[in-house]
C-alpha cells in the first residue's frame, strides 16, 4: 500500500488535531486551547451569556443554567488570563 503526500499529510495533522487540547470558537474554527484567540472567544462568549442571563426573569431555571455557565467560562477565562501573564 502505498500512500501519497497529501494523505501523509493528512493524517499526520488528524493526530495533531485529535491529541491537542483544541477550542472551537463561535465561528467554528479550532484553535489551541492556551491561546489568545480561545482568551479572546472566551471572554466574547462571556459578554454574550451575561447579555442572555440578564434577560431573564430572577429565580428562573434558565437563569440558574446561565449563571453556571458563567461560572465555568469565567474560570477558563481566568486560567488563561493568568497563563498569558506569564508569558
Amino acid at each position: 500500500m502505498r500512500l501519497f503526500e497529501s494523505q501523509i499529510r493528512r493524517l499526520v495533522n488528524k493526530i495533531i488535531v485529535e491529541n491537542a487540547k483544541m477550542h472551537r470558537c463561535l465561528n467554528g474554527n479550532l484553535v489551541p486551547a492556551d491561546s489568545k484567540i480561545c482568551l479572546n472567544d472566551i471572554v466574547l462568549r462571556i459578554e454574550d451569556a451575561t447579555y442572555a442571563r440578564n434577560d431573564m426573569t430572577s429565580g428562573t431555571a434558565t437563569r440558574a443554567y446561565y449563571n453556571g455557565i458563567l461560572a465555568d467560562l469565567r474560570k477558563k477565562r481566568r486560567r488563561l488570563e493568568k497563563r498569558h501573564r506569564t508569558i
